[in-house]
């Protein structure tokens, strides 16, 4: 099955917010605005491990 997913961090929660403009999106979980992917879950679980792993080198980063 297939969802709208965020490219960011394969979240569903996910809202269309400006109807004049169909390609903008927010993510509830990640605060990411712009348009999103669509995908099935497997997909989206990828995406959001990804996104686990960059936010970790983040802090990895800032504490050297």
């Amino acid at each position: 099955m297939m969802h709208k997913i965020c490219p960011r961090c394969g979240s569903k929660r996910v809202k269309w917010i400006i109807p004049q403009n169909w390609s903008q999106f927010v993510c509830y979980d990640c605060d990411y605005t712009g348009p999103i992917i669509e995908g099935n879950d497997e997909l989206a679980e990828e995406i959001h491990e990804n996104y686990l792993e960059s936010l970790k080198e983040s802090e990895d980063e800032a504490d050297e």
